[in-house]
């Protein structure tokens, strides 16, 4: 039997925005919030589960600086807390550094790689959602590491865009204090077995059954073959569609 020690350190979240970003690859950081007492006390949990709350401060990052909103998808804004070099997530200061997905056909910049750079070498524990793992990539924190990424772009993309990467084909990988994600909810899958992995127990029970999140496996239940075939199969459709209307 697993017993969970109540947590009085206070958890710093960094959440890297390099917008536009998806806004939806943006949303494990909620399972974070839902681990703090006062969440824990709005849903009007028993005492027993609230005790094992875990205090934690989320820092939405971006280069345009504080005060600024940063554009997402669905015609969303994020607001930002802090720039890059703030004293507030200097290289140190943050437990965790989530990055959700940007265009992956954008660089960053030269300041954004070497943030990511300078908080892997202080020990953070980075994650990355989706197309998220384009900027680990850039930043050359993954190479020598087993990663993931965006299923349909492993093989075309990511492979031959960071070689030295060791790609698999899962839901969420875990190397050393690097964790990365596939596309989209895996985001949130893979942030489900964090909390499971850092705080087993009820507390991490009882937010993954809140959230409806947790019960996918890390293996794909499909074989990529299969996937494949799925997609030529839905373009072939639309392209039946499309010729349909077309006459």
């Amino acid at each position: 039997m697993t017993t969970q020690i109540p947590t009085t350190k206070t958890l710093h979240i960094g959440v890297l925005i390099l917008p536009p970003i998806q806004l939806l690859d943006a949303s494990p950081i909620d399972l974070f919030s839902m681990l703090t007492p006062s969440y824990l006390t709005a849903c009007q949990l028993p005492a027993a589960i609230i005790s094992l709350g875990v205090p934690i401060t989320i820092t939405y990052i971006a280069p345009s600086g504080a005060n600024t909103i940063a554009l997402c998808t669905a015609n969303a804004g994020l607001q930002i807390n802090a720039g890059l070099s703030d004293p507030t997530v200097a290289p140190g200061v943050l437990d965790i550094l989530l990055i959700p997905g940007p265009d992956p056909a954008a660089v960053p910049e030269e300041a954004e790689l070497e943030f990511v750079r300078k908080h892997v070498r202080a020990g953070v524990e980075l994650m990355t959602v989706c197309t998220g793992v384009f900027v680990a990539g850039y930043a050359g924190v993954l190479d020598g590491k087993r990663a993931t990424g965006p299923r349909a772009i492993i093989p075309a993309h990511l492979k031959k865009k960071f070689p030295k990467v060791k790609w698999e084909e899962k839901r969420w990988v875990v190397d050393g204090k690097v964790w990365t994600s596939a596309g989209i909810t895996n985001g949130q899958d893979m942030v489900a077995a964090y909390i499971r992995q850092r705080w087993p127990g009820p507390l991490a029970e009882v937010v993954c059954a809140m959230a409806d999140v947790g019960q996918r496996g890390v293996e794909y239940e499909n074989l990529a073959m299969s996937e494949n075939a799925w997609w030529v199969w839905q373009i072939f459709r639309a392209w039946v569609r499309g010729s349909g209307k077309a006459k």
